[in-house]
C-alpha cells in the first residue's frame, strides 16, 4: 500500500544564510519524492533564488542611493562649516579694526586737547612756573591788554 502523498511535507523553509542548506533541503526532497516532487521542488527554490537576488539587488541600490545622499550631505555641512569658519574670522577682523579706530581716534582726540589753543586772549600761569617741565602749578587765568599810552 502506497503512503499519502502531502504537499506541505515538501515547503521550502525560509532561506538561511548558508546556500548550501538550500541544496540540502533539495537533496532530501529528491530522496523523498519522485521526480515531480523534486521538479516542484526545484522550482520554488528557483524562485525564492531568484526572489532573493532581485532583494539584495534592491537592497543594495536602495543602500547605494542612500550613501550617495549621505556623501552628498556632509560635502553641504563641510562647505557650510567652511562658511561659517570664513563668516566668523570676518566679524573678528571687523571688529579688531573697529577698535583700532576707536584707538587712534581717541589717540588723535588726546593729542589735540594737550596742544595749545589758539585763541585772541591771551592766557597767563596764575601760580608757580616749572621752567623744566614747562608747566604751570596753578591755574591759567586770561591777561588783560594793558592800553597804549
Amino acid at each position: 500500500m502506497a503512503e499519502s502523498f502531502d504537499p506541505a511535507d515538501f515547503d521550502a523553509p525560509p532561506p538561511s544564510g548558508d546556500p548550501q542548506a538550500d541544496y540540502r533541503v533539495l537533496l532530501d526532497a529528491m530522496r523523498k519524492a519522485g521526480a515531480e516532487g523534486v521538479a516542484e521542488q526545484s522550482a520554488t527554490l528557483a524562485r525564492q533564488i531568484e526572489q532573493e537576488a532581485r532583494q539584495r539587488a534592491e537592497w543594495g541600490q536602495q543602500t547605494g542611493s542612500v550613501l550617495h545622499d549621505l556623501q552628498r550631505a556632509a560635502g553641504e555641512l563641510q562647505r557650510a562649516s567652511s562658511r561659517m569658519w570664513w563668516d566668523r574670522l570676518k566679524e573678528w577682523l571687523y571688529a579688531a579694526l573697529i577698535g583700532l579706530g576707536l584707538i587712534f581716534a581717541a589717540a588723535l582726540a588726546y593729542q589735540w586737547a594737550k596742544e595749545p589753543k589758539i585763541e585772541q586772549h591771551l592766557y597767563g600761569c596764575g601760580g608757580h612756573w616749572n621752567a623744566k617741565t614747562h608747566t604751570c602749578k596753578g591755574d591759567w587765568v586770561p591777561l588783560q591788554a594793558q592800553p597804549a599810552g
